[in-house]
């Protein structure tokens, strides 16, 4: 590749990282597509940010597990990790039993019974789960792993924020 193209490809990249809206989630994209790095290829990819928040938030990406540092100046991307939630666990337990109730999720899960009840309506609201009978539940299609979002109480939120900045 020509000393040209290979300029045109880096500030390509540059141009696509900078979308990010934030200096945090610029140098983490930069980071995923260098995999391995130092600081100074780092800086090269974002030269608009300060040197001491690069490092600071290389600092932090450290401490939660999102890179590991290989040797002296030297990073490896890891991947964001994120903590399971109860309704991680709950859709675990759902897809792993397939038939349940109530009581098995809400012992098993440690989970308030008001947020198993109201997370399994949404499941069933989403024809992922239906009520067999009173209390006792069945998968009856299975998105996957991935935890399905409560999107019923993420519009009922939305809702309740907007008449609450009407009101003001």
């Amino acid at each position: 590749m020509s000393a040209a193209s290979e300029y045109k490809k880096m500030l390509n990249l540059r141009n696509r990282l900078a979308e990010a809206p934030t200096m945090t989630g610029q140098v983490r994209a930069a980071m995923k597509h260098l995999g391995v790095f130092d600081y100074i290829h780092l800086e090269n990819l974002v030269p608009q940010h300060p040197e001491r928040r690069i490092r600071g938030v290389i600092t932090e990406f450290i401490k939660t597990g999102e890179i590991e540092k290989l040797g002296n100046g030297v990073y490896r991307y890891a991947g964001k990790t994120r903590r399971r939630t109860l309704l991680d666990v709950i859709w675990h337990l759902v897809r792993s039993r397939k038939r349940f109730s109530t009581d098995d999720i809400e012992r098993l899960s440690s989970a308030a019974r008001d947020t198993v009840l109201e997370y399994l309506h949404c499941l069933a609201h989403m024809g992922y789960i239906r009520q067999a009978r009173r209390g006792i539940w069945q998968l009856v299609n299975d998105p996957g792993p991935d935890t399905p979002v409560n999107t019923t109480k993420c519009a009922r939120l939305k809702r309740i924020r907007k008449k609450q900045g009407d009101g003001r």
